[in-house]
């Protein structure tokens, strides 16, 4: 069975604090620790409760993607992370569909575009 594992996102190279901020602090992911070799290559890796990692590279030509975007599940705590954007003054969209989930659309600090999905409609 194909399971999600991680996604590469390329954030300006002076925006890895911003990005880690949003990551940790709003959409609640947690820092990887990794050892030094991982380290001096400029890892930086970031693990949600059921395994999936966001990791970030620094990229000097970053352009965030107008369409491309991370979808990630968060069930009963997308109506806690909308209060932190909000708290945080991140701009974001809200969708509601009948027969699915509410979702929230943002941009990270870096630009990139996040689909934070809340708990599943029932059919």
């Amino acid at each position: 069975m194909v399971t999600f594992h991680h996604v590469n996102l390329g954030v300006p190279v002076d925006g890895l604090d911003a990005e880690a901020w949003f990551l940790t602090d709003v959409i609640g992911y947690r820092r990887v620790v990794l050892d030094e070799q991982l380290l001096e290559m400029g890892a930086s890796w970031f693990e949600a409760d059921d395994g999936s990692q966001v990791h970030l590279s620094a990229d000097p030509d970053h352009r965030p993607a107008g369409r491309a975007h991370v979808a990630v599940a968060l069930g009963p705590a997308l109506a806690e992370i909308e209060r932190r954007l909000q708290d945080n003054d991140i701009e974001f969209d809200s969708l509601a569909r009948p027969g699915f989930p509410p979702i929230l659309l943002c941009r990270d600090p870096a630009g990139n575009r996040w689909e934070l999905r809340g708990e599943e409609a029932s059919l």
